[in-house]
This record gives structure tokens, C-alpha cells and sequence, in this order.
């Protein structure tokens, strides 16, 4: 006579020793990888913050350079206009009068900066370290006034420098303080 089990329970709970699935030192052990694996991930991946730096340094570059092509190419006057120890930038455009307006062209009304992300300072050769009140950079046909080097700053105090060119309609963009062009 065959012995089993007085119910009927699966096989693999009546006396086998087969069972399937992980113990629980398994799972421990896995659990214990995954939470170093992340301890060398974490600090490594880029922060909110900085990550609108980098992005608000690099629009800014690009900014400069489109109203340096529109001014050449639409024989219109374009100013930057920057309130240092703020987020306050702002592209305008020279209306028939010689006042400022907003620019016609859709791209140029875009924030260049993202919100939280300030000019730190703003140097210009002739003019010496800005770092406070408003600045104004005149963009035309033949490209940038002067030479320009424009601090960005993040909340968490990293920078990234824009380094904007005259004549040239070149712009450089840096990861940190920079004062000279590299």
C-alpha cells in the first residue's frame, strides 16, 4: 500500500524536499548588491539643479548666436538685456522709433534662462565686472559689440560660463568660473 498524505495537498508539501523560489539569505544577499550598486550610482547622476545650469548656460550660447544670424540676416538691432544677481534675462528687439519691444520672432520670446538659474556676473573688457543693476548687450548686423563673458549661476552655487565673441557671431560655453577664453 502506497503512503501519501491524508489530503490532498500538492506532493511538493508532503515530505519532498523539493520546493521552489528564493530563502530568504538569497534575497538578503540580492537586496544587499542592488543597495551598493545604488550607494555608486546615486552620487553620480546629475542634479536637477545642475542640469538646468548646463541647459540654461547652453540655450543662453544658442540664444546669442540665433539673435547674432537674425540681426545679420533681418538688418535688425537686438539687445540682451540682463539684470546681474538675478534670473531676470530678456531678448528685445529695436522697434522703427529706436525704443525696445518684444521680438516678432517667436524663437527670441523664449526665456533663455530657466527660472532659479542666475547671471552671477556679467564682464565686459571696457566695462569691468558687472554684478548688479541692469546690463544691456546690443547685437547687430555685424554681430556683438564686445566681447562678453556671462557667469550663470545655480542655486546650489556651481557656475557655467557663456563666452560670447564680437564680430564673429562665436559663442563658447564652460563648465564652471571662467574669466579668460581658453
Amino acid at each position: 500500500m502506497k503512503m501519501g498524505c491524508a489530503f490532498s495537498v500538492p506532493p511538493c508539501l508532503c515530505g519532498s524536499k523539493k520546493t521552489s523560489g528564493f530563502t530568504l539569505i538569497e534575497i538578503a544577499v540580492v537586496l544587499a548588491i542592488i543597495g551598493m550598486v545604488m550607494l555608486l550610482v546615486l552620487p553620480r547622476l546629475p542634479s536637477a539643479e545642475s542640469e538646468n545650469l548646463k541647459t540654461s548656460a547652453r540655450t543662453l550660447a544658442t540664444t546669442l548666436r540665433y539673435m547674432q544670424d537674425r540681426a545679420a540676416t533681418g538688418r535688425t538691432l537686438f539687445f540682451l538685456r540682463m539684470e546681474p544677481g538675478t534670473d531676470s534675462v530678456q531678448v528685445l528687439e529695436a522697434a522703427a522709433d529706436g525704443s525696445e519691444k518684444a521680438p516678432d520672432d517667436p524663437l527670441l520670446r523664449k526665456r533663455p534662462v530657466k527660472e532659479g538659474i542666475q547671471v552671477a556676473d556679467v564682464v565686459i573688457p571696457r566695462l569691468g565686472k558687472i554684478s548688479d543693476g541692469q546690463l544691456r548687450l546690443e547685437v547687430g548686423m555685424s554681430g556683438l559689440r564686445d566681447f562678453a563673458v556671462i557667469h550663470l549661476r545655480s542655486p546650489d552655487n556651481s557656475f557655467w560660463t557663456v563666452m560670447a565673441f564680437p564680430a564673429g557671431g562665436k559663442v563658447k560655453v564652460y563648465q564652471g568660473y571662467q574669466e579668460d577664453p581658453l
